[in-house]
């Protein structure tokens, strides 16, 4: 990658650390809306912006994540492994707004990781109670990203910047 694109991506995951620090409460526990997740959706316009996000993850869950290594573990795993099965189901789809709601259920669907993360910290009592609530707040948090997505992007121009 180059110089520019290391710059953009550090930016993201400053962004990604920042949003998740304002809304801290939120953004760990069984219930939990991470609003910084909506930058997942960056990676519909360049694969490249997966670097950024993913480095936010681990920026964020190192310094502040209340579950330490399995956080770094499996938060990080969540992401990495959702942004490989997003890249895989998405590969021959044009529009935007279908890649945006593909990625939305996969990282809804594998946010099992995140709930067993809870159940082997000891934040969550049951399995099946920490992933419907998880899902339910990483599909709300990315469902309504698209639309602001979209809207940054046109203002933006997400692909552009990302390119050389």
């Amino acid at each position: 990658m180059k110089l520019k694109q290391w710059m953009i991506n550090a930016i993201i995951g400053a962004l990604y650390t920042g949003i998740t620090i304002l809304i801290a409460p939120f953004a760990f526990g069984a219930i939990q809306f991470r609003l910084s997740e909506m930058l997942n959706h960056l990676v519909v316009f360049d694969k490249r912006y997966a670097y950024g996000v993913t480095a936010g993850v681990v920026l964020t869950n190192l310094i502040i994540s209340p579950f330490g290594v399995y956080d770094w573990v499996l938060g990080v795993g969540h992401t990495v492994v959702s942004f490989i099965v997003y890249f895989i189901l998405s590969k021959k789809v044009q529009s935007p707004v279908k890649k945006m709601v593909i990625n939305t259920v996969v990282f809804s669907v594998l946010s099992f990781m995140i709930a067993l993360l809870l159940l082997l910290v000891g934040a969550a009592e049951v399995f099946w109670f920490a992933y419907l609530t998880v899902f339910l707040g990483q599909m709300v948090t990315m469902g309504v990203g698209i639309p602001i997505m979209l809207t940054l992007d046109n203002k933006l121009d997400f692909k552009k910047r990302m390119q050389a």
